[in-house]
């Protein structure tokens, strides 16, 4: 789906434009999501795990996205650069057509600026479009405090746990948490 593009003001003060991505922006969004994957453990996918997908698939992935009349990837980019993005995915089948799941990640130098909370912002605002949507869903790796701690703060609740859900790449374990907010 696409969605309307809209600046804003960073917590440090910077610039931020939210918009839909477009073809041309393929490859930095793998270049941002390879760079998310190495500095931040708590996400499902590693850098190799990113770097092995075929160079083309970040370009099916915003065409699929884009044209998609509930789904959406927002694209944060401050001083031309892309530092963020969040990817929703809405239901698709009659059962389920009340919900939706996102994942989303900010480059490591933007973290903190309140970028995330922006995206998070958007995709309310944005969601609110999608017919027969009540329902966000996201799940997060428990020792991601920060990322949870934002998730609570625009109005997700916890509604689960997962035990060991993921083996990090230093051989331990983090649990799963399911968390959900209503429109």
């Amino acid at each position: 789906m696409k969605i309307a593009t809209e600046v804003f003001t960073t917590k440090k003060n910077q610039t931020v434009t939210l918009r839909a991505p477009v073809l041309a922006d393929a490859g930095a969004l793998r270049q941002l999501m390879v760079g998310i994957a190495e500095t931040a453990p708590y996400i499902a996918s590693t850098a190799e795990d990113i770097r092995a997908r075929a160079v083309d698939a970040e370009e099916k992935w915003v065409e699929k996205y884009n044209s998609d009349a509930r789904s959406m990837i927002i694209v944060a980019e401050v001083d031309g650069q892309i530092v963020g993005n969040l990817e929703f995915s809405g239901g698709t089948r009659s059962k389920t057509l009340h919900l939706g799941h996102l994942g989303m990640g900010v480059s490591p130098g933007m973290r903190g600026h309140g970028i995330g909370e922006l995206l998070l912002k958007k995709l309310f605002a944005e969601a609110s479009r999608i017919e027969g949507l009540t329902q966000i869903e996201l799940s997060v790796m428990h020792p991601n405090v920060p990322a949870h701690n934002l998730y609570k703060k625009v109005g997700f609740q916890d509604c689960g746990r997962k035990p060991n859900a993921f083996r990090l790449e230093d051989g331990t374990w983090a649990d799963e948490v399911a968390m959900f907010a209503t429109l």
